[in-house]
């Protein structure tokens, strides 16, 4: 099987570990990905892959804006197909877009389309009239949620949809690496943390309120954005500054370690009309990293920590203050440990998310094999 994989996140070579994996099966992987890109983090460009990879990386030229609903590249994708093996394009992408219609309409290949979203929403034209193409042209859809596989289906696809949930190949971090990146913090005590951005729906200023009434615990909040500034003047108003870092945007490596760390990782997410927590993909990655987590009862928050982390009600600090006194006691701290390190071995670890994909273009390209 020959398969072709588009994505915009794929750019940066990190992103890339599903289909490396992938290539490595009895499937021959080309991957599409743009020249540039615009992010939070600035301007990328595309990563080289590393020399003896199977992955076989194509770089094409972006048009239209950074988005994934609002790009195409350049050249035709029917350039890619072979006659002579079935083969399946998996848009990495919102399936209302000009990038997974641009490969709905490469012939000779069957379509697998993804499901994120777990609000529904309607789309302006021409963006309602290009999901609709591209929903009657799907073979087969990888959804990373529950929640995302049923807004898929209200969005109007009817096909068969396999879950394929964010995955994460982290490690508790050794000791001593651990204790040497704790004392460089200059923090003593149980530490609880929050890694991500510093917006209004995730709910950040309920933490440094919890932290007002949590004397015996220091905290770190990792990452940047418009809400940095209220949060630093709630955290003096609060009188917990010498008790709180803000680190400012990391990279991934160095945000990485902060979760390592950790005693406890918090994620007080609050829906909103338009928005609603997807995964919380840093949630997995505390979870593997020996680290509790606790975290508001969210979006689709509930599905991915399950019994292996605290859930608590939005909005509510009093609640979030009693969750992090029980994940920072002994005994039942390291049981949700354990919990959470064996919900990661069996749901998110990278194997999951490759068999799942592996499936779903396995479908599609033979579904279009036998309408030729």
């Amino acid at each position: 099987m020959h398969a072709i994989i588009v994505s915009h996140a794929a750019i940066k070579a990190a992103n890339r570990r599903v289909y490396r994996a992938l290539a490595e099966r009895d499937c021959r992987v080309t991957l599409l990905i743009p020249d540039r890109w615009k992010s939070g983090l600035g301007p990328l460009r595309a990563e080289p892959e590393a020399p003896g990879s199977t992955l076989d990386v194509r770089v094409r030229r972006r048009n239209g804006v950074a988005h994934s609903n609002m790009y195409w590249l350049d050249g035709s994708l029917g350039t890619l197909i072979e006659t002579n093996q079935p083969t399946a394009i998996y848009v990495d992408e919102d399936p209302a877009g000009f990038m997974a219609a641009q490969a709905a309409r490469t012939p000779g290949a069957g379509l697998v389309v993804l499901g994120i979203q777990n609000l529904y929403k309607r789309y302006p034209a021409p963006f309602e009239l290009l999901q609709s193409y591209v929903f009657r042209k799907a073979a087969a859809a990888v959804s990373v949620s529950d929640q995302a596989a049923g807004t898929l289906r209200r969005r109007g696809y009817t096909g068969p949809n396999t879950l394929m949930p964010f995955t994460t190949d982290l490690v508790p971090l050794a000791r001593d690496e651990r204790d040497a990146a704790r004392a460089a913090f200059g923090l003593r005590g149980p530490l609880v943390g929050y890694v991500g951005r510093l917006v209004p729906e995730k709910g950040v200023d309920l933490f440094v309120n919890a932290l007002a009434d949590l004397p015996e615990v220091c905290g770190v909040i990792a990452g940047d954005g418009p809400e940095r500034a209220a949060l630093e003047a709630l955290a003096a108003e609060r009188g917990v500054t010498d008790r709180l870092r803000f680190t400012g945007v990391l990279s991934p490596r160095d945000a990485e370690r902060v979760i390592g760390v950790l005693d406890v990782l918090v994620l007080p997410s609050r829906t909103r009309p338009n928005w609603a927590e997807q995964f919380g993909r840093v949630l997995i990655e505390a979870m593997a990293s020996n680290v509790v987590v606790v975290a508001a009862d969210s979006g689709a928050i509930g599905e991915v920590v399950g019994d292996g982390g605290l859930l608590v009600p939005e909005d509510d600090v009093p609640a979030l203050v009693a969750a992090v006194r029980r994940a920072i006691s002994p005994f039942e701290g390291a049981a949700l440990r354990t919990r959470a390190l064996a919900r990661v071995r069996e749901r998110y670890a990278h194997h999951v998310a490759v068999d799942a994909l592996y499936d779903a273009l396995h479908r599609a390209a033979h579904a279009t094999e036998h309408t030729r």
